[in-house]
């Protein structure tokens, strides 16, 4: 029971943090359109979380900086995605890499 209670008051406390930044800055709102700058500071945050979720689990996962084929495969794929603007691309590259060292014995 006392897992569902956690489980369901996280859950609350996501919804109502979503729904107070959708309600203050909801679209056709008046009176309380975004501005500029806000909006363009908003576009770097699906790439800074996703930064900050992937590059730890593949450049130190045992909590230490490793070298190896997952981080030379992140490398890869920062390249890729830099270059091409393409999800897709950017995830086969990553893989190509990272099979290709696993393949060589790296």
């Amino acid at each position: 029971m006392e897992s569902f209670l956690i489980f369901f008051g996280m859950a609350l406390a996501t919804y109502f943090t979503r729904y107070a930044m959708i309600a203050a800055l909801g679209r056709g709102a008046p009176g309380r359109e975004m501005s500029r700058t806000l909006r363009r500071w908003l576009r770097y945050v699906p790439p800074a979380v996703l930064a900050a979720l992937v590059v730890p689990a593949a450049l130190a996962p045992q909590g230490r900086l490793e070298v190896g084929p997952r981080a030379w495969a992140v490398l890869a794929g920062a390249a890729v995605a830099w270059r091409t603007r393409n999800v897709l691309w950017t995830i086969v590259g990553g893989m190509v890499v990272f099979w290709g060292l696993k393949v060589i014995g790296v």
